[in-house]
């Protein structure tokens, strides 16, 4: 019969060895906050719990030099401090886990319109759910903000906009705090009404536009920069964003977003044509020499800076030609318009807008127009 294992039979055989011991400096002396076990470092913190007392806990640390582990105990102990670091199973409210997805990289990489138009949405969402912790958090909850939202009147687009804002801070709960939650509740998206199709401008409507800019103090730039948006499509804050040696006159190319910063942060080339050939030579010679930008702001000074919006001298002109619905987004339309009744394929005219879908969106949205170029060029065909 087996011998039932006695207590120094234990000790003896190392079973009882593996336990937290404490971390000595060059001087023998214990250091702060570190134990150590079985030759790994370990950050030794006191966490509050739910009743108001606190507790010891131990946090692994990768580090495997001792300064390099007091180092990293020292940056447990200040995410600590910042309420970064919780006890296993306990979880902080809504309003807590926003303000730490709001200091994330993951927030902090979105560009700052979508971090502004996320912030909007999150503040929605704490007025109802802020006290709430994230654990109990509930599909009911989420229906009931989205009926709440859509007595107020508000689209079926938006309510969905305010679900994907707190998806991604409780995506976030789960893919870096770790333990916080295993699974996000979830609810289908509202059916969204379909989009209107955007009304095309007309060369002549273009004109007009043109020569209305003179109600405008910017006449001359924005002449210039509505050229422009027709001649490439370019998305109104990327075009603004454009600077001098993004222009390319010997190589008849212009870069966009070569900061990193057009819609999908890939930046792209649009070759010349003959129409921003024409624009780009007459606004480079027009452009000061100490100006960076190929917009630069009309208040401007003696400080070298791109002009953030041109929208409020836009809409005296649209105005005063009675083109009340026309948007900067029109001229990007009226471009790729032309380009596809031009007869160019798809994938091109999707990298000169800057689409990564290989021409799908553009053949979905102006297939029509090509189908229409082709009847009728099929009609002044004689044999």
């Amino acid at each position: 019969m087996k011998r039932k294992a006695t207590k120094s039979d234990k000790v003896e055989s190392g079973i009882h060895a593996a336990r937290f011991a404490p971390v000595l400096d060059s001087r023998k002396r214990k250091v702060r906050g570190l134990v150590s076990r079985n030759g790994r470092f370990y950050a030794q913190i006191r966490l509050s719990q739910s009743s108001g007392k606190s507790r010891a806990v131990r946090i692994p640390l990768e580090a495997t030099r001792l300064d390099l582990a007091i180092a990293e105990a020292e940056t447990k102990r200040t995410q600590k401090r910042a309420g970064e670091i919780h006890l296993p199973g306990v979880r902080p409210d809504f309003a807590a886990l926003v303000e730490l997805y709001k200091e994330s990289a993951v927030f902090k990489s979105k560009k700052e319109g979508t971090q502004q138009n996320e912030t909007q949405a999150l503040n929605r969402w704490i007025k109802r759910l802020g006290s709430k912790r994230i654990d109990w958090i509930e599909a009911g909850d989420i229906s009931a903000y989205r009926d709440e939202r859509a007595k107020d009147g508000v689209s079926n687009r938006t309510i969905n906009l305010d679900v994907t804002a707190f998806n991604n801070a409780m995506k976030f709960a789960s893919e870096h705090q770790q333990g916080w939650l295993s699974k996000s509740p979830r609810v289908k998206k509202l059916k969204e009404a379909p989009s209107k199709r955007r009304q095309l401008l007309t060369r002549q409507q273009i004109d007009l536009l043109l020569d209305k800019a003179s109600v405008s103090a910017n006449a001359e730039l924005l002449r210039f920069y509505i050229r422009f948006l027709v001649s490439t499509g370019c998305r109104e804050q990327e075009a603004l964003r454009i600077r001098k040696t993004d222009v390319d006159l010997n190589r008849e190319v212009v870069a966009i977003g070569s900061e990193g910063d057009a819609k999908n942060r890939q930046w792209r080339e649009i070759q010349f044509n003959s129409s921003l050939r024409d624009v780009l030579t007459e606004l480079m010679d027009a452009l000061p020499d100490d100006c960076s930008w190929l917009f630069p702001s009309p208040q401007r000074g003696k400080k070298d800076a791109p002009a953030k919006s041109l929208r409020e001298s836009f809409y005296l002109i649209r105005d005063a030609a009675k083109l009340e619905w026309v948007g900067f987004h029109h001229f990007r339309h009226f471009f790729a318009s032309q380009c596809v009744m031009g007869g160019i394929d798809y994938m091109t005219i999707a990298k000169w807008l800057g689409h990564q879908d290989g021409g799908i969106l553009v053949a979905k949205v102006y297939g029509h127009l090509n189908d229409a170029h082709q009847r009728s060029a099929a009609k002044k065909l004689k044999l």
